[in-house]
Formats: structure tokens, sequence, C-alpha cells
């Protein structure tokens, strides 16, 4: 006997479902990066993602779930536009060089229309503690695990000097990247530029001979 099976309907509803989630999200994000995400409102982005509220509450729940969605949307958004090309490239220095040029690439293209969001929800969430603090706190600490670890790998493998201080090349690279992204939004090009040419001075200078 010959049968035939038809699609499950649950599969077509998950579908349709993971498809409007991440149509709100590509909204809600580039909301949240110039608002904050205290200034995300669900009927807001209900307008602009042409969604009913009610559809939002049901794929989100509380205003709050959809921050941290948010805020993983913009994360995972800069990690396929920076992160995984960077780490594609053949050695720690290029990976570390890579890292810092496309990080200034992202932000320069507007990428996201308010720059880096960890970077703006840094100063959002500062002295505010709660789960979105927390998930700041986290993508912050890994950014500079990122960063310490290529410097360990190159200090290892000699393409940087042996008595450089990764955690403070580390910090260092990051202030430059906070400075720029405040020059950025202001409009002052002279002085994102100078952070640029100074990330890249600072890795230029703790290269092995």
């Amino acid at each position: 006997m010959i049968t035939t099976s038809e699609p499950d309907s649950r599969d077509g509803r998950r579908v349709r479902g993971d498809r409007a989630r991440a149509q709100i999200l590509t909204h809600s994000t580039a909301i949240a990066s110039v608002e904050g995400l205290d200034g995300l409102t669900i009927g807001r982005l209900a307008a602009e993602a042409n969604v009913g509220k009610g559809n939002i509450q049901v794929l989100f729940g509380d205003k709050e779930s959809l921050q941290l969605a948010t805020l993983r949307s913009a994360v995972d958004l800069y990690r396929v536009a920076v992160i995984d090309p960077a780490l594609t490239q053949p050695s720690p220095l290029l990976q570390l060089q890579a890292l810092v040029e496309g990080w200034f690439e992202f932000v320069e293209k507007r990428t996201l229309p308010g720059g880096c969001f960890i970077n703006a929800a840094s100063n959002e969430y500062r002295a505010r503690p709660g789960r979105i603090r927390d998930q700041v706190k986290e993508h912050r600490s890994e950014a500079r695990s990122r960063f310490r670890g290529l410097i360990v790998k190159a200090k290892k493998l000699g393409e940087l000097r042996p008595n450089v201080d990764e955690t403070c090349l580390a910090f260092e690279l990051l202030a430059y990247q906070s400075a720029a992204n405040v020059a950025a939004l202001m409009g002052d090009e002279e002085e994102f530029l100078l952070a640029r040419q100074a990330s890249q001075q600072r890795l230029a200078a703790v290269r092995a001979n």
C-alpha cells in the first residue's frame, strides 16, 4: 500500500513563527541601537514591523524578554559580520587585526544605525542591575577574553613581543573602540579616524621584529 505524508502543520507554524520572529528582531535591533533597549516599545515595534502587538507578545512575552532577544540579535549580527570572518584568518595576529579593523568598518558603515550595540547598552545599563545588565557584562567579558586569547597565542607563535601585557593591550583596544563609537555617532570623523589609527599603531608597535 502506498501512503503519502503531509507536512506536519506544527512544523509549518514553527517556520512561520521563526520567520516572524526574525523579521521583528531586525526592526527591534535597529530601533534599540538608536533609542536604547529601554526605548524599545511594543507599540512602535508593531508599527514598524507591520505586525500586531499581540503577535509580538505571543512570540516574546514581556518587554524584558523582547529586550534580551534584541540584545542577542545584535550580538549575532556582529558575530556574523565581523567575528566569524576575522577568525578565519590564518594566524592569531591576523585574526586580531581583522577583529580590530572589522569593528571600525562595522561602525563606519552603520551596519546598525546606532553603531556598536554593546557600547551603547553598556552606557545605558551601567548602573541598572538586572538580567539585561548581566548579559551586557557577559558580552563585554567575551570581547576582552577574545582579544586576550589571540594576543597570548600571537605571543607564543612569536608574532608579538613576549613582554606584551595581554590584559593591558586588550583594554587599550577596547577603549579605542569606546571612544570611536561616540565620535562616530557625534559625527566627529577626525576623532574616529584618530582612534582607528591609534589601534593600528598600537598593534604595529608590539609586533615582534
